[in-house]
């Protein structure tokens, strides 16, 4: 966008800026090569303000954090210095925003950054419900975060606080990149609990799961933020509050993932994605690598017109929700008929709210700091990770027979074998799901 087409209406924040810019004053920055116009965003670190960059042949409209250089403790100086060098070493990839220069002043910090003109991922997807249905899309933007998270976990980064309002878009939202290191940490591992925010922490971020564990390993919880950006994408909805045992509609998923699909219309594909994802064990969780081998190979994301009229009709066949069938392509909450049982009979609603996608700026509550000098119990048990039959496994939701997975899961290989061959997890172990085996169900 040309500056010369620069909007006139100021945005508007309830947080205070660290200064407003009035009617008719102007703010220069750089020696006067960049002009500040406005409040675009605010955050627990920092202000951002959309300006004008004059130093190149064209100007340039910028994003541009601003910092406060005095007033701080050690440990916020600490974050903020954290916060800019990581945000330096990471922006050379092309899926993480640029960092263009840093200019002080006696009261500021600005981070000058590549503006994204077509806002956030989260207006995107609810402003402008660009994703929903357009399989392509999804996993072309899915791709660009997934290869962003990834390099930041290959040198050695945690982003923490992967969310929509953390994503820039632009070229029509098919272009998107990864803002905001203010949470960001080398650390493998974090005492920090309630690091993040609510509707994409992962659990064992919150320091409810285990509470006599002292620390959680950084990056994994990345992968469950993609994964709760993944069905922001497919369904415009998020699927749960927060992954805490006192959320209702997490702990129903616990108990039985095809939960999803009866609150969400996502295809076999993506549930087999998501369970993948969403294991309450880090350890167990998927990789950047291996999630990524699977949303290349998925066909659709959503369940099809025909699954969601077919679902519709077996709703009113049992008398429950009252959708009409002129709504039916639209209906947020459904199943398909053909998804295997899982040793009682499904009850398929659409008045079952999940919870709508919304700004999260807010951390679940403050970090909390745990001693490693506290006793630890290593081996406590985690929930358990819902089990399958074999027999249900090939009707769609695992992979099908002919697949190499298949055999390992079977137990064909004895490296691979579990002690009971009856029990079968949803989310198969890592040593199961290798790359010897590319195309795991499909």
């Amino acid at each position: 966008m040309n500056p010369a087409n620069a909007p006139c209406a100021a945005a508007s924040s309830s947080r205070p800026a660290y200064k407003r810019v009035e009617e008719g004053e102007r703010w220069f920055i750089d020696s006067g090569r960049i002009e500040i116009l406005y409040l675009i965003g605010a955050g627990a670190y920092g202000c951002v303000y959309l300006g004008v960059d004059s130093s190149g042949p064209e100007p340039r409209y910028r994003a541009i954090k601003c910092l406060q250089r005095h007033g701080l403790d050690a440990r916020q100086r600490h974050f903020q210095r954290r916060e800019l060098a990581l945000h330096r070493l990471a922006c050379a990839h092309p899926s993480i925003v640029s960092m263009e220069k840093i200019v002080e002043d006696e009261e500021h910090l600005f981070v000058v950054m590549d503006y994204g003109e077509d806002g956030d991922l989260f207006s995107m997807i609810t402003d402008k419900q660009r994703y929903v249905g357009d399989d392509e899309l999804i996993r072309n933007v899915f791709l660009q975060l997934l290869d962003g998270v990834d390099y930041l976990h290959s040198i050695g980064i945690a982003h923490r606080d992967v969310k929509p309002e953390n994503i820039v878009c632009s070229e029509d939202g098919e272009r998107v990149v990864l803002c905001d290191f203010g949470l960001a940490t080398s650390e493998r591992t974090s005492s920090e609990f309630g690091c993040g925010s609510s509707f994409y922490i992962a659990p064992e971020c919150l320091g409810e799961w285990f509470p006599d564990r002292t620390t959680y390993p950084t990056q994994p919880g990345d992968v469950w933020s993609l994964g709760v950006i993944l069905v922001n994408l497919v369904c415009g909805r998020n699927p749960w509050r927060i992954a805490s045992p006192n959320d209702e509609s997490f702990n129903a998923f616990l108990a039985d993932p095809l939960f999803l699909r009866r609150i969400l219309p996502i295809s076999n594909q993506c549930l087999y994605i998501l369970t993948r994802i969403f294991t309450v064990d880090p350890s167990e969780r998927i990789d950047t690598h291996l999630l990524r081998q699977l949303i290349l190979q998925v066909d659709s994301f959503s369940m099809d017109e025909v699954e969601l009229r077919a679902t519709h009709l077996a709703a009113q066949a049992r008398g429950v929700g009252k959708v009409s069938v002129e709504h039916v392509e639209t209906c947020s909450v459904s199943t398909s008929l053909d998804t295997p049982s899982w040793g009682h009979e499904s009850t398929f609603t659409y008045d079952q709210e999940t919870p709508s996608l919304r700004a999260d700026s807010g951390s679940p509550s403050p970090p909390i700091h745990r001693s490693t000098s506290s006793s630890s119990n290593d081996d406590a048990s985690l929930p358990p990770t819902p089990l399958m039959h074999p027999q249900d496994i090939s009707r769609g939701v695992l992979p099908p027979a002919a697949s190499p997975l298949w055999a390992a899961l079977k137990n064909a290989d004895a490296q691979s074998r579990r002690k009971d061959p009856v029990e079968l997890r949803i989310n198969p172990s890592p040593d199961v799901l290798s790359e010897s085996h590319p195309s795991p169900f499909f």
